[in-house]
């Protein structure tokens, strides 16, 4: 790499490869910076039995970057091509009116189209129906549900950027870039060994070699710093031992991704080199709605590791109870080497509720899960089905940096986005029943309730203003001449699709604009774009009827209640379990702990039916020496009610509330409630005593700081009685109904620990 250039572009995927195409041919010099490696035919990873061997970020800098990030889990790419080297190929346009709210002024459906038709023609995107080998089972038995669920007006076959040529037949693409035919291996998603994606490398990142653009990989950007009339970017070279380097540019375009570009520009304000940077930076955050789910033992063969990864989708859009829902639901597939790690998902007792609280925990038992299961077939995977949704979520999250420690957070409300994923899961149930199978639900939100999200987007808001977002509507960050953010960080909004699509898109129009301007030509237009026709979006034939699409078949009606305890905390107690004691030294010190917590059941039928029985926790909590006076949030606590004890007679509530303390660190509160007979058939004592561990890390095997009681008094009890609501229905027959089998429920648990063990025999 040179030690400067007219620009500097900051990865490599649907908005880097834009931009560093589009620089190139309008005769600048262009260096690009990507953090991870080049992937050439057949370079990667298929080594099932370790996960070291060239997967994960995290260990040699592999292909998969996942962050576990409080309220949500991220999944990245690292490679050059970015995120289109592990995405299902998915090419669909935000509808219209998604183009309404929030987005600065000038964009439109109409206004992107052209600009959708660019992106069109340099991915060559096309549906399966293209396909020489036909529509793969999962395929047709999507459409034959959507009928069966009078959903046929809205089920279609998504453009997929996918090479339908001659199976395995080599050949050059029409940018000069070897590529085969797709074979329907079904390993889109963990990077194609044939190049039958038609992945940024082989399209926009070609022609922006061929025009001169040098490109450097495995050097990851650390900061930016304005100066002078340009900017200086610092990066780590990890192909020479994690050596430092910079580069100077006129212009820099950042493109590292939603998470990445966010932290990056957080980072730099952080140090001071770029202090200008819009307050509402890292605001806007959006998970795209993104929700997994799995459905098993279908009535006939799926083989979801036929075909390209997804295929086919069903919109859903209608008002649920006021709140307005829409999302697409689209099937899914994986290698056939991880079949038998999924079949193991059926099992009951794999993750335990009580052992399993924190990511951590649950990395872990997914680690153990998978030895002697990866790698091989199992016949029983051919009747299972994968499931992925992307709705419109309120885009109501924050990327941040600790205060204290600078690590990434991201907060999410997770509560306020339960109406978008419970109509998820709902459509999910009705879809793998319809396929005589039954769903199993992404065991992270199942135990956790942490979204898993692949198509991160905000943080960099696009806006008419400063108050609003981070830069203008061309994507030049507003106070600094010159300095771009052009990937997913910028949109103002869910898509309530898949994503990359209007990501490349908007990144056309915004290096159109900065061409124009560097250039000082009002007319610069990319030279393919003579050669681009338009092109029907499949969601154009949807059919939405008034008043929305058909409700579900299957019912989400929940329950939520508040609830506050009290009492005390002793720091540093030892030995941990004595929490009597460390009760006592802690109200000898007044050294006091509370909190208040709404905890919501969103689906009371899954919740009585779970051995988990998990509820989502939302509140404030307060520990004294480790939070301030107001406390500190808790947006993705766990609550289970009346888990197994290890014995018929007993049971156990369970508390895990993560918080970061005033100090900036992770914390963790992990309680339990005792619940059985102690001797003197003491039920309000067992039921309102949770005996408490404050552990510094989000992990359950983190050390424990302090240990103390907290309890439930009795007037915030009452009060507590008074918060109780069934969430999901105005009838009142129903709402009678759910506090009945909530209660039954409740109450029969209690008669099985504290009556029946006394009964005769």
């Amino acid at each position: 790499m040179r030690t400067s250039y007219d620009a500097i572009v900051i990865g490599s995927g649907f908005g880097g490869g834009v931009a560093a195409c589009r620089l190139a041919q309008a005769g600048l010099s262009v260096g690009v910076i990507e953090r991870g490696r080049r992937y050439d035919i057949n370079p990667f990873p298929r080594n099932w039995q370790d996960p070291a061997d060239g997967w994960l970020w995290k260990t040699g800098q592999g292909l998969f970057d996942i962050k576990p990030l409080q309220a949500m889990t991220v999944v990245q790419a690292a490679g050059l091509g970015g995120g289109s080297l592990i995405y299902a190929n998915v090419h669909l346009r935000a509808p219209g009116d998604v183009f309404q709210h929030r987005w600065p002024a000038g964009y439109s459906r109409a206004a992107l189209d052209p600009y959708y038709d660019l992106v069109a023609y340099m991915l060559d995107i096309q549906p399966i129906t293209k396909a020489p080998l036909g529509l793969p089972p999962k395929t047709q038995m999507m459409k034959a549900v959507a009928a069966r669920l009078g959903r046929s007006d809205q089920f279609c076959y998504p453009n997929l950027a996918v090479d339908f040529g001659a199976p395995d037949a080599a050949h050059r693409n029409k940018f000069g870039a070897e590529q085969k035919g797709c074979t329907f291996c079904g390993e889109c998603d963990i990077g194609c060994n044939y190049h039958a994606k038609n992945t940024i490398d082989l399209n926009y990142l070609k022609v922006a070699a061929d025009h001169g653009a040098e490109i450097t990989t495995q050097c990851e950007t650390r900061e930016i710093e304005a100066m002078g009339s340009g900017y200086k970017v610092r990066f780590i070279d990890h192909g020479a031992g994690g050596a430092a380097g910079e580069v100077q540019a006129r212009y820099v375009f950042v493109c590292a991704g939603a998470v990445n570009s966010t932290e990056l520009l957080l980072k730099s304000r952080a140090a001071g080199k770029l202090p200008k940077l819009s307050e509402r930076l890292g605001y806007g955050y959006s998970g795209n709605g993104d929700f997994l789910a799995f459905a098993f033992d279908t009535a006939t063969p799926i083989e979801p590791s036929r075909g390209p990864t997804i295929t086919s989708g069903i919109v859903y859009s209608r008002s649920d109870d006021g709140v307005d829902n829409s999302f697409i639901f689209e099937e899914g597939g994986y290698p056939k080497e991880i079949g038998g790690l999924l079949q193991a998902l059926k099992t009951q007792n794999l993750f335990d509720a009580e052992a399993i609280r924190t990511w951590s925990a649950f990395q872990g038992a997914v680690s153990a899960a998978a030895r002697g299961r990866i790698g091989g077939k199992d016949p029983a995977a051919a009747r299972s089905a994968v499931f992925l949704a992307m709705g419109r979520d309120l885009a109501n999250g924050v990327i941040r940096l600790n205060p204290l420690s600078g690590e990434l957070e991201i907060q999410w409300d997770v509560a306020s986005n339960l109406p978008l994923y419970e109509a998820e899961r709902r459509l999910g149930n009705d879809i793998a029943t319809a396929m005589g199978g039954k769903l199993a639900l992404n065991p992270l939100w199942k135990l956790l309730r942490i979204p898993v999200s692949v198509h991160n987007l905000g943080g960099c808001l696009m806006a008419d203003s400063p108050n609003g977002g981070v830069t203008d509507a061309n994507g030049q960050v507003f106070g600094y001449l010159g300095l771009y953010v052009l990937d997913g960080a910028i949109l103002p909004s869910a898509t309530g699709v898949n994503p990359s699509h209007t990501i490349a898109a908007v990144a056309e129009r915004n290096i159109e604009a900065a061409i124009r301007r560097i250039k000082n030509d009002p007319k610069w237009r990319a030279p393919e774009a003579a050669s681009a026709q338009p092109v029907i979006d499949p969601l154009t034939s949807i059919v939405i009827p008034q008043g929305g699409t058909v409700a579900t078949n299957t019912q989400s009606i929940g329950i939520a209640f508040t609830e506050t305890m009290k009492g005390y905390v002793t720091k540093g107690w030892t030995p941990p379990d004595d929490y009597s004691g460390a009760e006592a030294a802690g109200q000898a010190a007044d050294s006091r702990m509370d909190f208040t917590l709404t905890i919501t059941l969103p689906d009371l039928d899954a919740f009585l039916a779970s051995d988990e029985h998990a509820g989502v926790a939302k509140g404030v909590v307060h520990v004294n020496d480790f939070t301030s006076p107001a406390g500190a949030p808790v947006e993705a606590g766990v609550f289970n009610l009346f888990v197994s004890g290890g014995a018929a007679d007993r049971r156990r509530m369970l508390y895990a509330l993560p918080f970061v303390g005033s100090d900036g660190k992770q914390y963790l509160l992990d309680g339990f409630k005792d619940v059985r007979d102690h001797g003197n058939f003491d039920v309000w004592g067992s039921t309102s005593t949770l005996y408490t561990r404050i552990r510094q890390g989000n992990d359950t095997n983190a050390p424990v700081v302090a240990t103390g009681i907290i309890r439930i008094l009795i007037p915030d009890f009452m009060r507590q009685l008074t918060t109780f609501t069934v969430i999901g229905t105005n009838d009142p027959i129903a709402k009678a109904s759910a506090f009945e089998r909530f209660g039954r429920m409740f109450f029969g648990s209690l008669w099985e620990v504290f009556v029946r063990p006394h009964l005769p025999a």
